[in-house]
């Protein structure tokens, strides 16, 4: 290691040591896990994708086409990481003002982005386009050596640079609304990718083959070249796989030079300030008084801001993604719940409204106007994803030809509504994750606050005001009687304005109680320290916070994908085996296994909100915070 370090130039070598400080004094308590928990899983993606490479299918093509595709999955990855996983440890913008030349210092920081896990994994990925070379001759193997070390370049460098261009796009309505997109379309992949497995296994290919348009479509992006460089060695064809090798060699010096452009001194975007027409303010109607005043500045910020924009963008692509997947292997039984569906998602975009205004707050807390404006913000949300949402319900249970699902869709769509715009007021409120002023937001659309936890908690939080209705709809069609169906719209309808009314009321109590805090909150990104005589509560142990972190992880492993999707599964007579292990038992133990899922999941779910609740601290122990 020391060797390899020293014959790197002397900026690669202080920025190496620096990526490895900080991640030596980063590994504790909850982010030593979840980077324990990502590295494993790495490595059981990277050994499947070297397990693919010496799998033995009928077809003789089908393995370089797997690889192929594999391959651009990885560069996906490596595309969308940063962005969907916040920025890297070494940031380029905290180095654009020393006086190194932009080359020097992109050389650097390439050089300590293969510093880490994640270059490791896929490293070690790579390294089937070796195992696949055997299989054919001596000679694909020589050229399979440097083609895995120019794939690896590659992708980190095609890593950093749309990282850049993502920064650049999302300050615009049309590239927050593709960043929104982009986001939605990997976390449909990453819950639900299992279902192109399934289509792939049905469709028979794995015996005839793929058709010659997807060979050739893998093969013709970049991450397909080193398959190219590898078949072509085989067959003696020399001079296409010094081509496939040399054009990867071009796409890297390429990419250096583009992100090395971009690593100077940032630019102050240019501001043109439009002049403005007079609007008289309607007098009458939803949009009067100061309710109105305010829902008409948060429509112009929906329309507008390019975070709004992206947050509408996500919970509607990835509704649409998840229900339309099954369409891969011809099944329609998920269209219908598009609509609930994105109802569910779209409470995660206001669950942290004021946290994305800045420090806009303190005008609100100035004039005394917290009801008008928390109101407004909630009438807002309704108007922007009501029309859409009516629409996606309307549109999707038509195409899926499934009538019994009407009062369903009709019921729960506005219960989880109401119940979003409610719940996702009070978090706002309660549970704020400070982020930049709008002037000041960072290039990365997703480091504008931490809101991982407040969207976790919607989504959960959010199925529970369809359960009023359900519960209707359910002994409706337990006892198939029409009148108990059709009343659960009412219910739902009921349940969700009740919520997003009572639920708003608390949250302006909270505000008008706690508003000075939480603008001290936004200001400084930490709670103002108020001496209170309520016990305090000790800090959640290391152990405490991996039992968490396992519960979580497991829980949802067994209690969704190995429980109550095969329980669905098993209800409606859909036969897909796939990775669920209660669909390859015989069918008298299927229930039973997955019941246990269930009830494994609920256990883990259990002991990880246990191990999350934080010890109350000793008599002694709050003299030290006091103190403190």
């Amino acid at each position: 290691m020391a060797g390899v370090l020293s014959a790197l130039p002397a900026e690669a070598r202080i920025l190496i040591r620096m990526k490895l400080a900080i991640m030596r004094h980063s590994m504790t308590g909850g982010k030593a896990a979840w980077m324990v928990v990502g590295g494993v899983l790495g490595l059981a993606l990277a050994a499947a994708t070297i397990w693919l490479s010496l799998a033995l299918p009928a077809h003789p093509t089908v393995v370089a086409d797997l690889l192929a595709a594999v391959y651009l999955m990885w560069a996906l990855g490596w595309v969308v990481g940063p962005v969907w996983g916040g920025s890297t440890l070494l940031r380029a913008d905290h180095f654009g003002l020393l006086p190194v030349p932009r080359r020097r210092l992109a050389v650097g920081l390439l050089a300590a982005a293969f510093v880490g896990v994640t270059a490791s994994v896929t490293l070690l990925a790579f390294v089937s386009l070796v195992g696949y070379a055997v299989r054919l001759s001596p000679a694909s193997v020589v050229v399979a050596l440097p083609a895995v070390v120019l794939q690896l370049v590659f992708v980190v460098l095609l890593s950093r640079v749309a990282t850049v261009v993502f920064g650049v796009v999302a300050k615009s309505r049309t590239g927050a609304a593709f960043t929104g997109m982009l986001i939605a379309a990997m976390m449909v992949l990453a819950q639900s990718g299992w279902m192109v497995a399934v289509a792939i296994q049905v469709s028979g290919v794995l015996d005839t083959g793929f058709g010659p348009g997807f060979a050739r479509t893998v093969r013709a992006v970049p991450s397909g070249w080193g398959v190219v460089a590898v078949e072509s060695a085989a067959r003696g064809d020399w001079w296409w796989a010094v081509a496939a090798l040399a054009g990867l060699v071009l796409l890297i010096v390429l990419l250096l030079l583009a992100w090395s452009r971009s690593l100077g001194t940032p630019r102050r975007a240019r501001v043109t300030i439009r002049g403005s027409r007079r609007v008289a303010a309607p007098r009458r109607g939803l949009f009067a008084g100061r309710t109105g005043a305010v829902l008409r500045k948060e429509l112009r910020t929906w329309w507008r801001d390019p975070q709004r924009t992206q947050s509408v963008f996500v919970p509607l692509a990835w509704a649409l993604g998840t229900t339309a997947l099954p369409l891969t292997f011809g099944e329609k039984v998920l269209l219908p719940w598009a609509a609930p569906a994105l109802a569910l998602m779209a409470g995660a975009s206001v669950a942290n409204l004021y946290g994305q205004d800045g420090t806009a707050l303190w005008m609100t807390l100035l004039i005394g106007s917290e009801r008008a404006d928390l109101r407004g913000r909630q009438l807002a949300y309704l108007l922007v994803f009501g029309p859409v949402t009516l629409a996606v319900a309307v549109g999707f249970t038509a195409w899926s030809g499934l009538v019994w699902v009407w009062p369903w869709v009709l019921a729960l769509v506005p219960a989880m509504l109401g119940g979003g715009a409610g719940l996702g007021a009070l978090l706002s409120v309660v549970a704020l994750a400070p982020g930049p002023d709008a002037h000041k937001r960072p290039e990365n659309p997703l480091e504008h606050g931490d809101t991982t936890g407040q969207a976790n908690l919607m989504f959960w939080g959010g199925l529970l005001p369809g359960i009023p209705a359900a519960t209707v709809l359910a002994l409706g069609t337990a006892y198939d009687n029409a009148f108990l169906l059709w009343a659960g719209v009412p219910v739902g309808v009921a349940t969700g304005v009740f919520l997003a009314w009572w639920l708003g009321r608390v949250a302006v109590g909270r505000l008008r109680a706690g508003g000075p805090e939480l603008l001290f909150l936004m200001r400084t990104g930490r709670s103002k320290p108020v001496r209170v005589e309520l016990p305090k509560r000790a800090e959640v142990s290391k152990g405490a916070a991996r039992t968490a972190l396992i519960g979580w992880t497991l829980g949802s492993i067994a209690l969704f994908p190995q429980g109550l999707v095969p329980m669905i599964f098993l209800l409606v007579g859909v036969d897909v085996k796939s990775w669920f292990l209660a669909m390859h038992v015989p069918g008298a133990y299927a229930w039973p296994i997955a019941t246990v899922m269930v009830l494994l999941g609920s256990y883990l779910y259990f002991l990880a909100i246990k191990a999350s609740r934080k010890p109350r601290a000793t008599p002694g122990q709050n003299q030290q915070l006091e103190s403190v």
